[in-house]
């Protein structure tokens, strides 16, 4: 899969005849996925590449939206490796500035959209453009009319009387609630870190930890502790993650990500490590003692063996 960086004033010399998806793909979820899946049908009936045009940072960055918006779904490295799962031959990656928040909504598809030669475009109803997003799908399918360029506007996807939506799924895992999101994603909610030194708390209880250290901004989950698939290298196997404070031990503010591996003892250190969430197993508490703890993370262990997915042997 080819990238291309686009800035307002620069555009690739001579982009070849595509049929493009638009968004911005936080999460790359399975509203987003139908819009892939269409896009991708249709360059394959052209038989012309399948592109995806989306804004770096998320505008909402940009714009100051709340805070909400400071951490991803899927940071832009873990975006792409997904677009390219769902069939992306080439991805423009539009540098989303202030400036460029200002382009009303005709220049915008006029300046920046149109020279890239799409045969088609591809959006969810929901796409907004230009400034003040006052460009819609509406805007958009009528503009591609009248250059002969169809435009697919594509449904709604709900689960639970709901859209699926990035603000959807934050919202669930703001309470932990990996299994619905599991489902709203098409797959688990992953982060993907470096696992550092730690202070070695859990190999004195009988349970070392692989401590994570994000590369990118991820949301992370609720505090809690979760069944998770923890992958490194080529291996992978079921893990218990604890994501908190560590209020036992005093360490109020200093937020951890912790990973025991079910039955294995590898050497972690400097490895990247990518952890997929299962399961919530229950909230962060404090104990009365270390012994306390040490009872609760082995009875933790024994529940994520007795969910591990279809049986699978955890040795």
């Amino acid at each position: 899969m080819e990238t291309i960086r686009l800035t307002l004033n620069q555009k690739p010399p001579s982009p070849s005849p595509c049929v493009m998806a638009l968004g911005t793909f936080d999460g790359v979820h399975i509203g987003h996925r139908e819009i892939l899946s269409g896009g991708k049908e249709e360059a394959e009936r052209r038989g012309v590449p399948f592109a995806v045009f989306l804004c770096d940072p998320h505008p909402r960055q940009v714009l100051g939206m709340g805070t909400d918006y400071d951490v991803l779904l899927t940071p832009l490295p873990e975006k792409l490796r997904l677009l390219g799962q769902h069939g992306a031959d080439l991805v423009y990656i539009l540098t989303f500035t202030r400036e460029v928040a200002a382009v009303p909504p005709e220049q915008f598809v006029l300046d920046l959209l149109l020279p890239l030669a799409p045969l088609a475009l591809v959006a969810g109803f929901d796409y907004t453009f230009g400034a003040g997003g006052r460009g819609d799908a509406a805007l958009l399918r009528a503009m591609g009319e009248t250059r002969n360029i169809p435009v697919l506007i594509m449904p709604a996807v709900n689960r639970y009387g709901e859209k699926v939506s990035s603000t959807l799924i934050r919202e669930k895992l703001r309470y932990g609630d990996v299994a619905v999101v599991r489902e709203l994603l098409g797959r688990p909610y992953a982060l993907t870190g470096r696992v550092v030194t730690g202070d070695g708390r859990g190999a004195q209880l009988g349970f070392p930890t692989a401590n994570l250290r994000l590369d990118e901004g991820f949301l992370i989950p609720a505090p809690g502790v979760y069944l998770v698939r923890a992958s490194w290298r080529d291996e992978a196997g079921p893990g218990v993650m604890n994501i908190g404070v560590r209020p036992t031990f005093h360490d109020r503010g200093r937020l951890s990500l912790e990973v025991h591996l079910l039955d294995r003892k590898v050497e972690l250190y400097g490895e990247e490590l990518r952890v997929e969430f299962l399961d919530y197993l229950r909230p962060e508490q404090r104990f009365a003692s270390v012994e306390d703890l040490a009872d609760q993370i082995g009875r933790d262990v024994e529940e994520a063996r007795r969910r591990w997915p279809c049986g699978a042997d955890t040795r």
